[in-house]
């Protein structure tokens, strides 16, 4: 009786299922490992879209208020090129000034020095009456010693009157109480002295004219 190998119907067929199965298995492994990895960056990109739109939309709902748009000198008044705005989205309570209060702002002047992008608040500001029937502006010039160096428009002064007498002293006279500077220039770079425009009125203006020496003594409201 001679050995051999017995086989049966149908079994090719099976080994040929099971090398596809196979097959099929490793290919799925291989995929396994790729798959979740690019899931994962989609999930990542889609996150990040959907935060900045969020961000945006939060943004859009904060609340626009004025800020400089250049740095600005106490005693300037305000321009409409000097105002910009930005959006804050902050909750919190502060006293800025929003973009609605653009118009009433411009020909304020400024309390402080300000830097570029500063938020707006009202006490920054002060407001400039239009001149009365009696009003009017008077110039003078005035040295380092004859004026405070931190003067600035907006300020309120007292003007007095120095001229020298026959005998070598000096008579010193109160002429103006308060008045307000209205502008003050930058001083000279090789004298020191500065032009100042005094709101004054008429009747106080007259009194300016024919003495030595004017002094600005700045007085505080």
């Amino acid at each position: 009786m001679s050995q051999g190998v017995i086989s049966q119907p149908g079994s090719a067929y099976r080994q040929r299922l099971s090398g596809m199965g196979n097959s099929l298995a490793a290919g799925l492994q291989r995929k396994g490992v790729r798959i979740p990895e690019f899931a994962i960056g989609l999930l990542i990109v889609c996150v990040c879209i959907i935060g900045a739109f969020m961000w945006q939309n939060s943004g859009a709902e904060g609340t626009k208020v004025l800020v400089t748009s250049r740095a600005l000198k106490r005693g300037h008044e305000i321009q409409a090129s000097d105002l910009s705005t930005i959006t804050l989205t902050s909750s919190d309570d502060i006293a800025l000034l929003s973009t609605s209060a653009a118009t009433d702002v411009i020909g304020m002047r400024v309390t402080t020095d300000i830097v570029a992008g500063t938020p707006l608040t009202p006490s920054q500001l002060i407001s400039l009456n239009p001149l009365s029937s009696t009003e009017g502006f008077a110039g003078i010039t005035v040295t380092k010693s004859q004026a405070p160096a931190n003067l600035a428009a907006g300020d309120d002064v007292q003007v007095i009157a120095v001229d020298s007498q026959s005998d070598g002293t000096n008579l010193t006279t109160s002429l103006a109480a308060k008045v307000q500077i209205w502008e003050i220039s930058e001083p000279d770079e090789l004298s020191g002295d500065r032009s100042v425009t005094l709101r004054i009125t008429i009747a106080s203006a007259n009194e300016l004219i024919g003495h030595d020496e004017l002094h600005l003594v700045k007085v505080v409201n």
